[in-house]
């Protein structure tokens, strides 16, 4: 997958805000993302992430069970966004398996799940000690890029 540059800044300034849990400054954000083509891009390359991050958390490609528990933990620290873990769990799923979300979410739901998912995956994904979420993403983005 190729990443658009102008598209991953916007990505990563909405991560930003939504990893610090600050909701006014995500929905701000969030208005980057006013043309259809800059929140399907946006919306491709958070799927890519939510898919590799949660499959980097599991060891592997995660079973129902596990898509079960990362959705009920994504849901539980997100409290402050309206992720529910239901709407989780059917987002992650349809990451991990190529499926299309329309259908499996509310319209209108996927964009913002997507960042509140993404966010919530990096900054509590594998690291080594004292590296921030935003370089564990440098090396998601480089191998979803190598995997074509």
């Amino acid at each position: 997958m190729k990443i658009d540059e102008r598209v991953e800044q916007l990505v990563r300034d909405a991560l930003h805000w939504a990893v610090k849990r600050q909701p006014a400054e995500f929905d701000e954000a969030l208005k980057a993302f006013s043309d259809e083509s800059a929140r399907r891009s946006a919306l491709e390359l958070l799927v890519a992430i939510s898919a590799f991050v949660s499959t980097d958390i599991c060891g592997g490609k995660p079973s129902p069970e596990q898509i079960q528990e990362l959705a009920v933990e994504v849901a539980e620290a997100e409290a402050w966004s309206s992720a529910t873990s239901p709407e989780v769990e059917a987002f992650l799923g349809a990451a991990l398996t190529g499926r299309p979300l329309s259908g499996v979410l509310p319209a209108g739901s996927p964009v913002i799940l997507a960042f509140v998912v993404a966010a919530s995956l990096l900054s509590a994904g594998p690291k080594p000690a004292g590296e921030w979420w935003f370089n564990y993403l440098d090396k998601v983005e480089a191998a979803i890029e190598a995997a074509g």
